[in-house]
């Protein structure tokens, strides 16, 4: 009784090492050949595996060939019912994952993105010439302070004036900085340096006596206004213009930044709570796995059984993955040869090299699957299947 009568896993046979004959003599592909094409082949997962929609793809075109592999002919129907039951099953739980990543890409892809990019863009420009108009200030405060001549101390403290004005500080509070800076220099010509400053820049008004809040100026202008001292008037209206519109702008910088605290904590609260979801669960156990990963298990399973053995690199370069025994390859074999390239790559690519001093050029991921890879000849190698 020959072999294969019997139950090949009860005892030791020849069957599992055979080559078929047909096989015999094919040429094999050298290992530069083969290295070029697994480049290929990986450029191209990473350019898919960089897609937006990449989640939605892979487990879109794994749903396609869940469903395809459950439909298949049966020789027996114990068996086709047992593939449709596995394979249906798996199918509909990659549709799921499917829905679930394409609902993911979709919900969470907002146009409005660019724009608050730009804007953020913008707001670190604004912030870089912030920093570069408070140097410019203390520059140019350095200089006034540090004057040896009235011609001087007129440029520098023009110069700081105007820088103040373009940032946008009130006309009272230039020409009170400017004050401060010269009260403790004791040269007579400081004090004619500064007025002509503040002439240069329109400023030279008496500043009123007092205390300097709005609510003091308010009754100092309405005590004005009723005794009719339109001198007194003119004098008080533009500090008066100035301190109200300084504590505005207080209070509205204030209640900006404790908008902006509250809307910190509402996303992250709002994140918090996303994160319990199960979407948010799948979503992330995915991420753990990592995209290329599902990308070159689908990529090397789904081209070597569709294009009989071959992957787009090894369509380009002309070879062919066969099976020893001269069967066609199909699902369980290509996903076997896949785990041998994460064997190889766990053993510092060592497996990988077994090519170089392997009779048959064949590495971890061959011995694994049991199959060699051919270079093709006259546009096909020869194999049964």
């Amino acid at each position: 009784m020959s072999s294969k009568a019997r139950d090949p896993r009860e005892i030791i046979t020849p069957d599992a090492f055979s080559v078929a004959p047909e096989l015999l003599g094919t040429p094999l592909a050298r290992p530069w050949r083969r290295g070029v094409a697994m480049g290929l082949d990986l450029l191209l997962i990473a350019i898919v595996a960089g897609l937006r929609i990449s989640w939605f793809l892979l487990f879109s075109a794994l749903t396609i060939l869940l469903f395809r592999a459950a439909m298949r002919p049966s020789a027996s129907a114990l068996r086709k019912g047992t593939r449709r039951a596995v394979f249906g099953a798996a199918a509909a739980f990659a549709l799921i994952a499917a829905l679930i990543a394409g609902y993911e890409t979709f919900t969470s892809f907002n146009p409005l993105s660019w724009i608050a990019a730009e804007e953020s863009a913008e707001a670190e420009v604004a912030e870089e010439w912030g920093v570069m108009d408070a140097l410019g200030t203390a520059r140019d405060a350095v200089a006034v302070q540090s004057a040896v001549s009235a011609a001087e101390m007129t440029d520098a403290a023009t110069r700081l004036g105007e820088r103040l004005r373009s940032m946008g500080v009130a006309r009272g509070e230039i020409r009170t900085t400017l004050n401060e800076l010269v009260e403790g220099r004791e040269e007579p010509w400081a004090r004619d340096a500064m007025a002509a400053a503040l002439a240069n820049l329109d400023l030279e008004r008496r500043a009123v006596a007092g205390p300097a809040d709005s609510d003091s100026l308010l009754l100092a202008y309405a005590a004005a206004l009723q005794a009719g001292d339109s001198a007194a008037m003119v004098a008080l209206r533009e500090p008066l213009v100035d301190a109200i519109g300084a504590e505005r702008i207080t209070a509205l910088e204030e209640r900006n930044e404790q908008l902006a605290a509250d809307n910190e904590d509402l996303e992250q609260r709002l994140e918090e709570e996303s994160n319990r979801g199960l979407i948010s669960l799948i979503t992330s156990i995915l991420d753990e796995v990592g995209i290329e990963f599902g990308w070159s298990a689908l990529y090397f399973t789904f081209f070597p059984v569709i294009w009989r053995g071959r992957t787009p690199g090894k369509r380009l370069l002309r070879m062919r993955i066969v099976r020893l025994d001269g069967r066609p390859l199909g699902w369980w074999s290509a996903l076997n040869r896949f785990g041998g390239y994460a064997a190889s790559i766990f053993t510092g690519l060592l497996g990988f090299f077994e090519m170089f001093w392997d009779d048959n050029r064949q590495a971890m991921q061959d011995r694994i699957a049991a199959t060699v890879v051919v270079l093709e000849t006259g546009g096909r190698a020869r194999s049964s299947g």
